[in-house]
């Protein structure tokens, strides 16, 4: 899920700041409470340099293993309000450094395919079923069909507000106008 929202950040920073709109849709983006996302990637740079590398998403943000808890997770255990927020957080955190970090983000993803490409062999030595490694655009493909099934299952992705699209913009992020 972490490469999956750094990439959408990285790539489709529309989506990202549409997905973004969605977390906060309750929120007056007039207000001087509404969010501001550069004092918000600002204070997340902190938090990835201090975790040691901002090159690479996974260790940037930092998400907890599940599997340390137990084997598996049960349905009942992931509908938990506790998972749901943790699992939205990460989604949050790693949209932003993906918005923050395009360009870290296309060296880091290159390199790991390359490596996971490398590894293949060993995978199906190993009697995994991996039959081939995605591409970027493979994934981003499938995370924009998963979001389109969300706003077709859910609900539609809420409108960038202004204010958020004027502020992205200011950081330097590629939006549409």
């Amino acid at each position: 899920m972490i490469d999956w929202s750094a990439s959408i950040g990285a790539r489709r920073p529309n989506m990202a700041l549409q997905i973004i709109a969605s977390m906060f849709r309750d929120m007056d983006w007039e207000s001087k409470e509404a969010l501001d996302i550069g004092a918000e990637i600002s204070n997340l740079k902190k938090q990835w340099i201090e975790r040691g590398n901002n090159s690479n998403p996974r260790e940037a943000v930092k998400s907890v293993k599940f599997s340390k808890t137990s084997k598996v997770i049960t349905m009942k255990r992931l509908k938990d309000k506790s998972i749901q927020h943790a699992l939205e957080v990460y989604c949050y955190e790693s949209l932003m450094w993906g918005l923050a970090n395009p360009d870290s983000f296309q060296t880091y993803y290159s390199a790991n395919e390359r490596r996971q490409r490398e590894q293949l062999p060993e995978y199906k030595k190993a009697g995994l079923a991996v039959d081939s490694i995605p591409t970027l655009e493979q994934i981003l493909k499938e995370g924009e069909e998963i979001l389109r099934n969300y706003e077709k299952e859910i609900r539609p992705l809420s409108p960038i507000p202004q204010k958020l699209k004027e502020k992205a913009l200011s950081l330097g992020i590629k939006v549409n106008n």
